[in-house]
């Protein structure tokens, strides 16, 4: 099964004066899923989206919103979260060592689950718990910068691969961190049919919609 193509804006890349804005802009454009960086400053060095923003932004936001975790034991944020109104959590691996635990929160929350892997980790990290979640994010730059690693693409593609042959075509495989629109029909071609677009997408916030339809473009037909 081929999954459409999803554009999930990520907040993060917009200007912070301009939250909102992004918010309400993204919302016009269609946009179904929004993706929320939550950072600890532990895990990453920044620090952004607390629980009270969730929440503000789920007032605004009719779509989906994924709450992704770059922070230290994750365990400690899914009660918060699921109170916030959040649709689906994703979880890094390398953020505890007991990732099969939080997903089984997630699941008693009624939070739709996903799990995240850093560039350097191996796609064995998910291999026992993959078919426990909605969508697997494969980090294209190492988390806290922009710098996108070409050989995260291959990974992509074993990834869905591996996923196709134990009849896990369900699952989603979102592209997370230097994605562009020059970058959109490769990581499609490697099967990632989520591609979360951040700075690129908010670089000229009047042009928002139309920069979605064009990464949508850029990305269609390729698988």
């Amino acid at each position: 099964m081929s999954a459409p193509t999803t554009i999930v804006p990520g907040l993060f890349g917009a200007d912070p004066l301009e939250y909102g804005r992004a918010v309400a802009d993204v919302a016009a454009a269609g946009a179904e899923l929004l993706h929320l960086d939550v950072m600890d400053g532990v895990f990453v060095p920044d620090i952004s989206f607390g629980l009270k923003a969730v929440a503000s932004i789920r007032k605004s936001f009719a779509g989906r919103l994924d709450a992704h975790l770059q922070v230290a034991r994750p365990e400690a944020y899914v009660e918060g979260l699921a109170g916030a109104g959040v649709d689906l959590v994703t979880v890094h691996v390398e953020g505890t060592p007991h990732i099969g635990r939080v997903l089984r929160e997630l699941e008693r929350s009624g939070v739709a689950a996903g799990l995240a892997l850093n560039p350097g980790t191996p796609l064995s990290a998910v291999e026992e718990v993959a078919h426990l979640v909605e969508q697997v994010v494969v980090m294209a730059v190492n988390p806290g910068t922009s710098d996108f690693l070409p050989y995260t693409v291959d990974k992509i593609r074993r990834l869905r691969t591996e996923l196709d042959a134990r009849g896990l075509d369900h699952i989603r495989i979102a592209a997370d961190g230097g994605v562009t629109a020059e970058r959109a029909a490769e990581l499609r071609a490697a099967g990632a049919d989520r591609l979360v677009v951040a700075s690129a997408l908010f670089r000229d916030p009047a042009g928002v919609a139309a920069a979605l339809r064009s990464l949508a473009t850029a990305a269609a037909g390729t698988r």
